[in-house]
């Protein structure tokens, strides 16, 4: 490791790991529950696969992306057959490296997750999950420390192989994921919701005619306005969410 604090990785990786949700292809949304050492990754079970690659340029170091074994069936019954993991994760991978300015990435390697995330000494970890469990791992080691980190969505395509995030991006476009659209959000006491009864109103923190969010795998890409085709409800887009925006 370089002089970067624990501090500074963990605040690194939770930037970089929160780009590469939005390409991650889960089984079901996810969002970053936490930043832990790899001595304190949770263990996905035997079923589970890592894919792992060197990087090198403004920063330099090693990251792996592991998945648990209802990820990687998604990706193995994908509708046009079995998707390689190495390149059905190396989109994620791509984010986090370039989140952390021009670098190259390696090829990535598929191993035993155990293995891999030994490899990353001195490193952290972000945990992916929902609903209580953890459905992917995003880990990250720096041997050195990177200049001026840049947003994911500026890094060029020259810090790529040729052809390679094309090739990958076609791999994935069958692979489902789930969209959501939500209109608001509210905090309740548990007393409150055992109140609940038909006809029961509860206040969302939105106003009336403001934009709703649409969430890809729980990751906000872009906003609009809800609107009726052919007496089902749709979503009018209004606006993309650009990484720079945030939510």
């Amino acid at each position: 490791m370089s002089a970067m604090t624990t501090t500074d990785l963990t605040a690194t990786l939770r930037e970089a790991a929160q780009a590469a949700l939005a390409v991650l292809p889960l089984s079901a949304p996810g969002t970053i529950t936490d930043i832990v050492p790899v001595s304190a990754a949770p263990d996905l079970g035997d079923e589970g696969t890592a894919v792992s690659a060197n990087f090198a340029g403004a920063a330099s170091g090693r990251v792996t992306v592991v998945v648990g074994e209802e990820t990687l069936n998604t990706l193995l019954m994908s509708p046009e057959g079995a998707l390689d993991p190495v390149d059905a994760l190396r989109p994620a991978l791509e984010t986090v490296v370039h989140s952390l300015g021009q670098c190259v990435l390696e090829a990535g390697v598929e191993g035993d997750p155990a293995q891999a995330l030994g490899q990353l000494d001195g490193g952290a970890v972000a945990l992916v999950g929902a609903g209580g469990e953890t459905l992917a791992l995003i880990g990250l080691t720096l041997t050195a420390q990177p200049d001026t980190p840049a947003p994911a969505a500026t890094a060029t395509a020259s810090a790529s192989p040729a052809g390679g995030p094309r090739r990958t991006m076609d791999l994935l476009r069958d692979v489902q994921m789930d969209v959501t659209v939500e209109l608001g959000r509210t905090h309740m006491t548990v007393q409150d919701l055992l109140a609940l009864t038909p006809g029961s109103v509860v206040e969302l923190d939105r106003a009336a005619g403001s934009p709703a969010d649409i969430l890809v795998n729980g990751q906000l890409i872009a906003r609009g306005e809800v609107v009726v085709v052919d007496e089902d409800y749709a979503i009018r887009i209004t606006e993309i969410v650009t990484p720079e925006a945030g939510a």
